[in-house]
């Protein structure tokens, strides 16, 4: 005996969607503009990959690498936005700090270096505004020598012009704003060394500058692109013309409103955010391609159907399918908000909008496209008819 289909959903009243797609449109269009404008005009809150920033690899040195309590550790640095994640094992932690930017706050942080690693005494201060300088304040009298020691203690690299001549107390090193906050990413990298040290062995720290987060985001701009291309491009071969042009204009639509949701929330947008943006879109073309193959097979089953007819009817017979994903990703996206922590937060929110989105435009964008389009019966291709056929 053949087990029976059970089904979930069964809808007796067929939707008029397609009836509604002045109205979609007009709300996606808004929806979309907003978004561009927010970017344009409020900016994204660009997170460590993208603005450039310092990693520190970190060993616990027994048991495994606690992220709570290393993010309230250097949290409490005042080193701005930290980032953590498991590396390669339990024991291991990549600590991204935000990129520095010189002025009082750095100097202050050099100077808690100086206390604990040059001993009780020191003294450091930022030099006349404008300018890069810093002063060091030392306990006793030094000579060149012992001055170059003792400001590498702080991660201050000095070429031998800038020391001071003589034995003496106060060593004025000169500096441009710009070689101030290259030294402000070293100030970090030994305030998070000296706070995690007891428990934690550091196995290697880089600091990322804003070339490399603008080539990143270069890069990731490129990979959006060409994912989406590569869609439309799909979609023209296995379908028509018409089918690739709305599967893209709905990718388009979601991607935007996607971005939309980290301008509006001001979330976190980093490589795990391009990763959201890059699963949203196929999310979505997953659910438009499954209403196109069914929108296709209408067509040569119903061939003097009216296209907006023949398009509700197809998105009804796919509807209870479209739930059903819908629905479980949905759930599943929803844990990870709620319990997924602050390392995976962006990236959930963004999905939660992307499984939303994704159902919404594969039915009131991508389909809407067809009409607008004017997809007809017989520009399917033959070949497909006669494999049709076959099939029979």
């Amino acid at each position: 005996m053949l087990w029976k289909p059970v089904h979930l959903f069964t809808f007796k009243k067929k939707f008029d969607f397609l009836g509604q797609r002045k109205a979609a449109l007009i709300l996606s269009t808004l929806i979309n503009v907003v978004a561009l404008l927010g970017v344009a005009f409020v900016g994204l809150n660009f997170g460590i990959d993208f603005r450039g920033g310092i990693a520190i690899q970190a060993r616990a040195k027994q048991g495994v690498a606690q992220l709570d309590e290393l993010r309230s550790t250097v949290g409490g640095l005042g080193v701005g936005e930290v980032a953590l994640q498991e590396f390669g094992d339990p024991s291991t932690a990549l600590i991204r700090v935000q990129r520095q930017d010189g002025g009082p706050q750095c100097v202050a942080g050099a100077q808690k270096v100086m206390l604990t690693r040059a001993g009780p005494g020191w003294q450091v201060k930022p030099g006349p505004p404008g300018t890069g300088d810093v002063e060091f304040t030392s306990p006793a009298a030094l000579d060149a020598i012992a001055w170059r020691d003792a400001v590498s203690r702080a991660g201050l690299t000095v070429q031998e012009r800038q020391l001071p001549r003589g034995t003496v107390n106060t060593a004025k090193i000169d500096m441009t704003p710009e070689q101030q906050a290259e030294w402000c990413q070293q100030v970090a990298i030994k305030l998070v060394e000296d706070a995690i040290g007891a428990r934690y062995e550091i196995r290697g720290t880089e600091a990322v500058g804003p070339k490399i987060g603008g080539e990143l985001m270069e890069s990731g701009i490129l990979a959006v692109i060409a994912t989406m291309a590569a869609i439309a491009i799909y979609v023209w071969f296995r379908f028509e013309w018409q089918f690739a042009v709305g599967a893209l204009i709905a990718m388009l639509h979601d991607v935007i409103s996607t971005v939309g949701i980290f301008v509006l929330f001001q979330l976190d947008f980093s490589l795990t955010a391009l990763a959201a943006v890059l699963t949203v879109a196929g999310y979505s073309i997953n659910d438009t391609v499954v209403i196109f193959d069914r929108v296709r097979e209408n067509m040569r089953r119903y061939k003097k159907l009216g296209l907006v007819d023949l398009l509700n009817l197809s998105v009804n017979e796919t509807l209870a399918r479209t739930l059903m994903t819908s629905a479980t990703v949905f759930v599943a996206v929803l844990a990870l908000v709620l319990f997924g922590g602050p390392v995976l937060y962006s990236f959930s929110v963004a999905m939660l909008w992307g499984v939303i989105v994704g159902a919404y435009s594969s039915i009131w964008i991508a389909c809407a496209g067809l009409v607008y389009l004017n997809l007809r019966p017989e520009q399917l291709r033959p070949d497909d008819d006669k494999a049709e056929k076959a099939k029979a």
